[in-house]
């Protein structure tokens, strides 16, 4: 998620220095352009609409190169989501740490998010130059 004030939602588990997309789920309400979003966090579980966003899907890759499977990550910008549900969760284990980041700092080389090619999707979204739909992010 992206606010108004350009600062994207990433989380990392306790332990580790990698920043991530926040995990979620994108359900989309054919034929509208709209789409469910349910984030997990480890104490809430959000849910909210919005129109369909961006969907960038990131190949997962081994150290020896082969493919292990793919993920999709989900950009939408904050103000244009409506909050339907906030719901606590019945088993709450804080594993891990969320955080709304200035996409300043994410674009920093020194900046530890994967995939590194979150960056240019982020700023590409934000500048308009990449469009609503799915988008593949290369490693």
């Amino acid at each position: 998620m992206i606010d108004r004030q350009e600062r994207v939602l990433l989380c990392r588990t306790h332990g580790q220095s990698v920043w991530r997309p926040a995990p979620s789920r994108v359900i989309r309400i054919r034929p509208s352009k709209f789409s469910f979003i349910h984030t997990l966090d480890p104490l809430f579980s959000h849910w909210f609409v919005s129109r369909t966003p961006v969907i960038g899907r990131f190949d997962l890759s081994s150290k020896g190169g082969a493919s292990t499977g793919s993920t999709n990550i989900f950009i939408v910008r904050h103000s244009r989501m409506k909050p339907i549900s906030l719901r606590a969760r019945s088993h709450s284990r804080a594993d891990a740490d969320y955080v709304w980041h200035p996409l300043s700092n994410v674009e920093d080389e020194m900046f530890d998010v994967y995939p590194r090619e979150l960056v240019p999707l982020l700023r590409g979204y934000l500048e308009g130059w990449i469009p609503d739909g799915v988008i593949t992010l290369v490693e």
